[in-house]
């Protein structure tokens, strides 16, 4: 019987059994202020990990919201920013066709580009101005930075420009310093072509290249660009002159249509 005691006794599982019963027998006998204590505190113990885990679920939500708050103000403050710088590019290109209409002694037409067609056939664009505002076939389009090309039709409220960038386009020019002839076309390639310049000439990269006024429709003085190569092949007659244009066709959005030039009909 002894034996059989001392086996019960060295029994890990009789040992917590006992341990529970006997812990439970105090609980019971304890005050209730102690007992409500002791199982505040053994809640707390068990639950303060998942309070600890919503509070930082809390946080991170929180978080979130005020990311997606910040993300969309931001997106604002940008659309705001790009319109301001807008407003101000579109206020330094007026106030820069402002300043060359005035220097320019021809009746000029403002008008904006409102499409751009760039086909390996013909090369042209649409703009907002016709014939309602003095703009007729065959005048010539330009901006303050040179010349654009020409108008082919019209009609009441808008008008096609054919731009130098077409083989058809022509402007007849010179070499502003040495006053030598030629004629500006396009031939292909990157640049525009100063044809018909005698290889016996003196001409130099850097040189500028201005209308003639001859060929009735581009008067004397217009910009056309700088000579940019000048290549003499050995027996031939005739310089080839790569001609860098003065406007840049890839940013065009304003440009004046010459409507009128002293001294003409």
């Amino acid at each position: 019987m002894r034996i059989s005691l001392r086996g019960i006794y060295r029994n890990p599982g009789f040992r917590q059994v006992s341990i529970v019963t006997i812990l439970s027998i105090l609980l019971i006998a304890l005050p209730h202020q102690v007992k409500t204590s002791i199982s505040r505190i053994v809640s707390y113990s068990v639950l303060y990990p998942f309070i600890e885990i919503d509070r930082f679920l809390l946080k991170v939500d929180s978080t979130f919201e005020i990311n997606r708050h910040l993300n969309r103000r931001l997106n604002f403050l940008a659309t705001t920013l790009s319109t301001v710088m807008e407003n101000r590019y579109e206020n330094e290109r007026l106030r820069m066709m402002l300043g060359f209409d005035l220097m320019l002694p021809y009746e000029l037409k403002p008008a904006e580009v409102k499409a751009y067609s760039p086909t390996a056939r013909f090369k042209s664009i649409l703009i907002n101005a016709g014939m309602e505002k003095g703009v007729f076939k065959d005048m010539p389009v330009i901006s303050p930075s040179g010349v654009v090309g020409k108008t082919v039709s019209a009609d009441r409220n808008s008008a096609v420009v054919q731009l130098l960038f077409d083989p058809a386009c022509k402007v007849a020019a010179r070499l502003q310093s040495s006053r030598t002839q030629g004629i500006v076309a396009y031939l292909g390639g990157r640049y525009l072509s100063l044809t018909n310049v005698p290889s016996d000439q003196s001409v130099t990269a850097g040189d500028s290249v201005i209308s003639s006024g001859l060929g009735g429709i581009f008067p004397e003085g217009l910009f056309v660009g700088r000579v940019v190569d000048v290549r003499a092949k050995e027996g031939e007659m005739f310089f080839e002159i790569d001609i860098e244009p003065g406007a840049n066709f890839s940013l065009l959005e304003e440009i004046f249509v010459v409507t009128s030039i002293p001294g003409e009909e």
